[in-house]
């Protein structure tokens, strides 16, 4: 476990307050996660703040993709309170949409009256807010790390094809390989070259369409992120507008650092989005 701040443990432990009171109520109304997890609702969202506490920013749980969804998905049963939020496919995908299943489909133990829906959207909103606030430097630590790494994988591959279609040196290519971060494809360059297959326009040919291949790859690997990173924004200042109030009463009980916390992670976001305008 990576020790805290005290910010990020204030908020860690109001978000364990407001967990246990919607496990509470999610186990009374049978309001399940779905997609064969029978647990309650919030702990899907719960198993982020767990691999924060226990394994660190690098957990696979706490992708941009997988946090992003997190975020529309609470913003989802804020408005829809009663309402299951997966699909019923067997795996899980960042890019699936929400479904809008109607409520009396939930498998319902009772149905919930006004003011306990009242109360899960409220909750949920305080969750929401917070779990953004929390998780937004892991959301951001995850995209830049992993488009700086598609971004450079991706100018050494280039630098592979521009030797293919000069000179095709096989001293220089052999250096260029070395610099590949793939395995795969080290041994498919070495090989090409072992077998003298550079001295071979056909063959050459061959290869440039498959390494072009790969790089379009990585483009497409590279916008699906940044589009995640965008929707965490998005989502983010969107919970925050609707969460003011909570903000406010923390004020009042004496609870500023939570709120200096978040009002400075949207400060971050609102700079971001500004300079990607």
């Amino acid at each position: 476990m990576q020790s805290k701040t005290k910010d990020q443990q204030a908020i860690l432990s109001l978000l364990t307050q407001i967990y246990l009171e919607i496990v509470d109520i999610e186990t009374r109304f049978k309001l399940i996660a779905g997609k064969g997890d029978m647990r309650p609702r919030i702990d899907y969202f719960h198993d982020a703040i767990r691999a924060f506490t226990l394994e660190g920013e690098n957990a696979p749980r706490l992708s941009v993709e997988l946090l992003s969804y997190d975020l529309r998905c609470l913003r989802y049963i804020q408005k829809m309170p009663l309402a299951p939020f997966r699909e019923a496919s067997d795996s899980l995908s960042p890019s699936q949409d929400i479904i809008t299943t109607e409520a009396d489909l939930m498998p319902l133990g009772g149905r919930a009256d006004r003011k306990t829906r009242a109360r899960i959207t409220e909750l949920y909103q305080n969750y929401g807010v917070m779990f953004a606030a929390l998780l937004k430097p892991t959301a951001e630590h995850d995209y830049h790390e992993r488009i700086d790494t598609l971004n450079q994988d991706v100018k050494d591959i280039q630098s592979v094809i521009v030797e293919f279609e000069g000179q095709a040196d096989a001293k220089t290519i052999s250096q260029l390989t070395q610099q590949l971060e793939e395995p795969e494809l080290r041994v498919i360059l070495a090989t090409f070259i072992q077998q003298k297959k550079h001295k071979n326009r056909d063959d050459i040919k061959k290869l440039l369409g498959h390494l072009k291949n790969h790089i379009a790859k990585k483009d497409s690997a590279i916008k699906s992120i940044e589009s995640a990173h965008m929707g965490f924004a998005l989502a983010q200042l969107g919970i925050f507008e609707e969460s003011k109030d909570m903000l406010k009463g923390l004020a009042k009980e004496g609870m500023n650092l939570v709120g200096k916390f978040v009002e400075a992670s949207i400060a971050d976001t609102r700079k971001q989005m500004g300079r990607q305008q």
